[in-house]
């Protein structure tokens, strides 16, 4: 049976359970697996990487829509894994441990992976939640990109929206970061006009700015709120400030400068979810 292309596998029918085996780091679809650590071919195949046991078996539980799952010589899987395996609607790889670990980008790889489908959200659908939103400003650094998306699941974020100078949300280091939870949150890259359909719709755009009102005690976030969080080292950009009805900031007791970008985000977030007040 000649295997078909990786990015074609999501449309095609349901298909019955294959095992293929691959020993060769020059196989395609090895090479394709591969280098959806990268982003221009992540974009290509739509598609992205999550690795270990959890979010694996998470993605199998949840129906997420998968492609290929791999895995190595040295990981058993147990019979349920076995019969969820059996009955997807994607390819499964028995690999060596050799060619496992050409793709692997965890510094201590279980033996199972995953090539998962990206879905990329529409505003209404974030919109239609009701729920606050995110929108991150520049974040370069993936594992604070992942940790957002993980306390984004945590207080029930509708979803979170990117600037395209944001490292990608799907960046390997950001999906294992997010523990998960990049399976869960709706997210969507920012586009022009966004911000006044956010408006329209009665949100609130509250920026997070060291120059920004001090939240205080008793201070409520709108309960239709767009957090915007900036990067690490210059915060919200210019442009962002300017589209901000509100600028506030954490109060802070000690000497920092300020705080890190997914801990501020954390804190705001715990606070515009409706979970706590400052």
């Amino acid at each position: 049976m000649i295997p078909l292309p990786l990015h074609h596998s999501l449309s095609r029918q349901r298909r019955k359970f294959r095992m293929l085996r691959i020993e060769s780091k020059d196989n395609k679809r090895i090479k394709r697996l591969r280098g959806l650590a990268k982003k221009k071919v992540r974009m290509k195949e739509n598609l992205f990487l999550i690795e270990g046991l959890k979010i694996v078996s998470e993605a199998l539980d949840s129906g997420y829509p998968l492609d290929t799952v791999v895995f190595s010589d040295g990981f058993n899987p147990d019979n349920e894994l076995t019969e969820k395996l059996e009955s997807g609607d994607f390819d499964v790889i028995s690999v060596t441990e050799s060619v496992f670990g050409s793709i692997s980008t965890s510094v201590t790889p279980q033996g199972i992976l995953a090539a998962a489908l990206a879905k990329a959200s529409t505003l209404n659908e974030i919109i239609d939640t009701g729920r606050p939103i995110l929108i991150l400003d520049g974040i370069s650094d993936p594992g604070n990109m992942g940790t957002i998306v993980r306390t984004a699941d945590a207080f029930q974020f509708g979803g979170v929206l990117v600037t395209d100078d944001c490292v990608d949300i799907y960046n390997t280091k950001s999906v294992q970061a997010s523990m998960g939870s990049v399976l869960r949150v709706k997210s969507l890259e920012l586009e022009t006009g966004m911000i006044d359909l956010l408006k329209e719709s009665g949100y609130t755009i509250t920026g997070m700015d060291l120059n920004g009102r001090a939240l205080s005690d008793g201070y409520a976030f709108p309960e239709k709120c767009v957090l915007v969080i900036g990067s690490e080292s210059h915060g919200i950009s210019t442009r962002s400030k300017a589209l901000c009805d509100e600028l506030v900031k954490i109060p802070m007791r000690g000497n920092a400068e300020s705080l890190n970008a997914a801990v501020a985000a954390g804190i705001a977030m715990f606070l515009a979810g409706g979970c706590g007040r400052i």
